[in-house]
């Protein structure tokens, strides 16, 4: 009997051990994988033969998968755009008013009222208009005083439900109108010509006016016009301050010194005393909260760049890059929030140093998510004359959509076509049709043409018919 070798345990015979083990570990392991792999597979195969969608935005897409338990949350928030966005896209000129001698500076929608709006313009013109009633024509219209006069910021006085409503302008005046009698009152003045008021809100719950001027300053007053108190928040001009809907002691200002900063108003001491501060790369137009709850809040600069910020936090939750730059013959481009979903409109004003220009980019109306940031629709009217639409404002109901353009202002609506004869080849894969031309509610039905009958050819037909029948009859003959 020979001797058992011994085992050597050296480095490389314990490495090839490990190894081997290895190997016989893994090989489960990776059937293990490739089970899960052609598993997933199978179940992706029978969503497509069911036609489950997971990131389809549709609304009867989201109401089938939330039958069967399969809708991520967030796709259910999403699929609610489809419908208001079906509503937008059909959008067209409805009324128009041209009777302004300088361009529209503010607009405002009626609280109550979702078919009267009030107008200003850089003239010191202000407007009421029922577009519904007056057809072209405002029921009230409000001389300025011209040069100088522009009017910045203009809301309607919630405590009642006639045409009240608070302006203030570059005359260095906070007034107080009754548009239907052509009545003002001030409130402040401050006589300078250096010094005017730039920016205002109404809180109807706390009964207070909140003001800002081209210093910086913000002043606080009751619904009445007694001063509270005044402070001096920013270093430059306050091109926007607005209360918070969701917490009224909370309100927003956004600044020429680039600035957006956020303040409790029952703890003012200082510049220094604001709850956030968030600096823009540019100076900063507006700052909306959003009309549905108030949980975002939207920045615009002034050249091509819009914030949306999350609330109670104030944390910057999206950038989105926009052209909508400046100058001085153009009012400012603000974007706005549509009423019944997050949606951001706003203006576009094509810039060839913006990436992804084309050439003759038209300038349009734009739609974004407000929680992706994705764009939706670029809506444009052929009634519109490619104008910059520098102001964007829907009404409380979210179907008429008042917009201004230099000295044009105009209301839109959407407009359905309810012809059922169309052909299902022009509609696209939402079931919009791409045919414009019914739109202008001018067309008649088409009559249905008469089939044309050609004698000539009728003729020829049977006479082709008739030498057949004779050659096949001479044929059998011969046979015979």
């Amino acid at each position: 009997m020979l001797p058992k070798k011994k085992a050597n345990n050296n480095k490389e015979n314990l490495q090839k051990g490990k190894q081997k083990r290895g190997d016989q570990k893994a090989k489960p392991v990776q059937e293990e994988k490739r089970e899960e792999f052609f598993w997933n597979e199978n179940i992706l195969r029978n969503q497509e033969k069911r036609g489950v969608s997971y990131s389809s935005c549709h609304i009867v897409h989201y109401l089938r998968n939330l039958t069967q338990g399969t809708q991520p949350v967030f796709w259910q928030d999403q699929a609610l755009n489809t419908p208001v966005m079906h509503t937008n896209k059909r959008l067209r000129v409805h009324k128009t008013y041209l009777g302004f001698d300088r361009r529209a500076t503010a607009l405002a929608w009626h609280p109550t009222n979702p078919n009267v709006v009030a107008v200003g313009s850089k003239g010191g013109d202000i407007i009421l208009w029922n577009y519904q009633a007056d057809g072209n024509k405002p029921r009230a219209f409000i001389k300025g005083v011209g040069p100088g006069g522009s009017i910045q910021s203009l809301q309607f006085d919630e405590r009642h439900s006639g045409y009240k409503a608070y302006t203030v302008s570059i005359d260095g005046t906070l007034a107080y109108h009754d548009l239907e009698v052509e009545e003002r009152k001030n409130f402040l003045r401050t006589g300078d010509i250096d010094h005017w008021y730039t920016s205002l809100d109404v809180s109807a719950p706390g009964k207070v006016i909140i003001v800002g001027d081209n210093k910086g300053y913000v002043n606080l007053l009751t619904q009445d016009g007694e001063k509270l108190w005044t402070n001096r928040l920013h270093q430059q001009k306050v091109t926007h301050i607005e209360f918070c809907p969701r917490m009224q002691w909370c309100f927003v200002t956004a600044s020429v010194d680039r600035s957006l900063k956020v303040w409790d108003i029952r703890n003012l001491k200082s510049r220094s005393s604001c709850l956030y501060s968030h600096m823009h790369e540019r100076p900063v137009n507006s700052a909306h909260f959003s009309r549905t709850d108030g949980g975002r809040l939207l920045t615009t600069d002034q050249h091509s760049e819009m914030r949306v910020y999350s609330c109670p936090s104030f944390t910057l939750s999206r950038t989105i890059s926009h052209p909508h730059r400046q100058f001085q013959h153009l009012t400012p481009i603000k974007a706005t929030w549509h009423p019944l979903r997050d949606i951001i409109v706003v203006g576009r004003y094509p810039d060839p140093a913006f990436p992804g220009y084309v050439d003759n980019e038209p300038r349009t109306v734009d739609f974004f998510d407000g929680a992706t940031g994705k764009l939706l629709h670029q809506h444009m009217d052929r009634n519109c004359d490619n104008k910059i639409i520098s102001l964007n404002l829907f009404n409380q109901t979210g179907d008429a959509l008042l917009s201004s353009a230099a000295l044009l202002v105009w209301v839109w609506k959407p407009k359905f076509s309810c012809d059922a004869t169309k052909s299902s080849s022009n509609l696209d894969s939402e079931g919009n049709s791409d045919d414009d031309d019914n739109d202008d509610g001018n067309d008649k039905p088409k009559r249905p043409r008469k089939k044309k009958t050609n004698t000539t050819a009728s003729k020829k037909s049977k006479a082709l018919k008739e030498t057949k029948v004779v050659r096949g009859i001479m044929k059998i003959d011969k046979k015979r």
